[in-house]
């Protein structure tokens, strides 16, 4: 009888849990000379049944984070804000220098090379925390 209730007991923790999650890996922030906005970049698994969309982020170490993406038009780079991050079912997305990548504004603190900050994305009903290491650059 008590095998028989851990077998349920089981069972019932399998058919609970989500077919799969949304897993950040590699966040790094390029350190900054000065207390301005700094970037924030980090590789993206959606392990999910469905596509998701990426469509803000927060963190306590920064007054506020926007999503961007950097655009090169008749040569002239400049960044696009307010943007969304699309990760297929299955697949993955990277945030990286030249592409999308996190704003970070305000720091709440001084980041020097090798300290490290969470951030949380959130991605429609799913987030996903990752902590970012500072890196010089």
């Amino acid at each position: 009888m008590r095998t028989a209730a851990v077998v349920l007991a089981l069972l019932l923790a399998a058919c609970s849990r989500p077919a799969g999650t949304l897993q950040a890996s590699e966040g790094w922030i390029r350190a900054s000379a000065v207390d301005g906005p700094m970037a924030g970049y980090l590789s993206l698994h959606n392990g999910t049944a469905s596509d998701l969309r990426c469509d803000g982020a927060s963190g306590a170490d920064f007054g506020a984070i926007e999503i961007h993406r950097t655009s090169v038009e008749n040569g002239m780079s400049r960044m696009l804000r307010d943007q969304v991050v699309a990760v297929r079912a299955g697949g993955s997305a990277r945030l990286e220098p030249g592409s999308y990548h996190l704003m970070l504004f305000r720091p709440q603190r001084t980041l020097p090379a090798g300290s490290s900050s969470r951030i949380t994305l959130s991605c429609g009903a799913l987030s996903v925390a990752a902590d970012f290491i500072v890196k010089a650059q």
